[in-house]
């Protein structure tokens, strides 16, 4: 399967909300980021304003540029190309489209996973494959505030992006989230893979914060 890239597991995340501010690295000004707003974003673009200076001129169309922030769970990296560049001044519009997408995750941040202490059920939907190929159902063996273990008989590969959704036991709260590929590995004819969060509803996230301290008080 060929590696688009996309902004699609990013778009509901606050950070490239329309009216949000980002930093943004331009490669012929590489001594410090400057502040961009969003202006309007779909999975194949992304455009931007900025504020110019008097002595800022230098046109940008044709430039790699590259936005960085973090979260709880991962350091989200996007690399984008200027297609189109529109000055009223002083104000700059750019038009971009992603070139490379990348996701770190936080380690400074990270806990360990464990056992949801219940069989969790984790239907899930891999964003960008075939329609014979998208659709799974996986079980979840371990969890963290910022990562997931899961079990599946489904084609999944490292890298890939999935929408999935369970619920949490002791709430009865279905978790809604975007996460990301980041190790594949084979137990027992199944497939197991771990991912860290992309993006996830702040309710969401902070019921399975509470689920995770609730259960790892019981294992101490």
């Amino acid at each position: 399967m060929i590696d688009i890239p996309s902004l699609t597991p990013f778009m509901a995340d606050k950070r490239l909300q329309r009216g949000a501010s980002l930093p943004m690295m331009i490669s012929r000004q590489v001594k410090s980021p400057i502040q961009v707003m969003v202006e309007h974003v779909k999975s194949s673009y992304l455009v931007v304003s900025l504020e110019m200076k008097a002595d800022a001129k230098a046109e940008l169309l044709g430039s790699t540029v590259r936005v960085r922030w973090e979260s709880d769970a991962a350091i989200n990296t996007i690399d984008l190309e200027v297609i189109s560049e529109e000055t009223i001044w002083p104000i700059k519009l750019l038009a971009m489209v992603p070139v490379s997408v990348g996701v770190e995750i936080a380690t400074s941040r990270k806990q360990e996973p464990i056992p949801p202490g219940i069989d969790i059920r984790v239907p899930y939907k891999v964003m960008g494959a075939r329609p014979i190929e998208e659709k799974g159902e996986a079980v979840l063996l371990k969890f963290s505030p910022t990562r997931l273990i899961l079990a599946t008989e489904g084609y999944v590969a490292k890298g890939e992006f999935l929408h999935l959704s369970f619920t949490v036991p002791s709430t009865g709260q279905e978790i809604v989230m975007m996460a990301k590929i980041v190790e594949k590995t084979f137990e027992d004819k199944q497939t197991v893979i771990e991912l860290i969060f992309t993006d996830i509803n702040e309710k969401h996230h902070q019921v399975i914060k509470d689920y995770y301290k609730k259960l790892s008080k019981t294992i101490s």
